[in-house]
């Protein structure tokens, strides 16, 4: 089955041709009429076509390369995790085993290698989340044919 139904609309102009079965539902809703047999008219044209929406280059919505930056910059100096994980780390108890000739801390060696991972997994997190930044950035710049310093920033920073 082939687009073989001609779209047009009260001012005359022409659209992408459609599929019988979209043409008749679209008269059965209300929003065309047929003309002919192979040809149906739209009573409220839409406002952008789906090609139009489609070449959009705008695919980060409102999101500038500014903007891009500074959520880098905020990820950069977000570091309470850290200073919160060496509060828990000097606030945990040595842990007691209270036997002689027992292996000792045991307790405060899990606590630790628990806080340990805590960190390295955000920081992990955060790598991604700069790698995604960095892509987005870079595309941004490639659709928007901007130059890759922005405005008043120094190269020599």
């Amino acid at each position: 089955m082939e687009k073989n139904i001609a779209v047009v609309d009260e001012a005359g102009n022409v659209y992408e041709p459609t599929w019988p079965k979209r043409a008749k539902g679209l008269v059965k809703h209300g929003r065309a009429r047929f003309v002919d047999e192979n040809r149906i008219c739209l009573t409220c044209p839409p406002d952008i076509t789906e090609e139009t929406q489609m070449s959009n280059p705008s695919i980060f919505g409102e999101m500038t390369a500014a903007d891009i930056l500074n959520r880098i910059n905020n990820i950069i100096n977000q570091t309470s995790y850290i200073t919160s994980a060496f509060e828990s780390l000097t606030m945990m108890g040595d842990g007691d085993s209270g036997d002689c000739g027992a292996p000792g801390n045991i307790m405060g060696k899990a606590k630790a290698e628990a806080v340990a991972e805590v960190i390295r997994v955000r920081e992990s997190t955060n790598q991604q989340i700069l790698r995604l930044y960095e892509k987005m950035y870079d595309d941004l710049i490639r659709l928007n044919d901007l130059p890759a310093q922005p405005d008043g920033a120094n190269a020599n920073e």
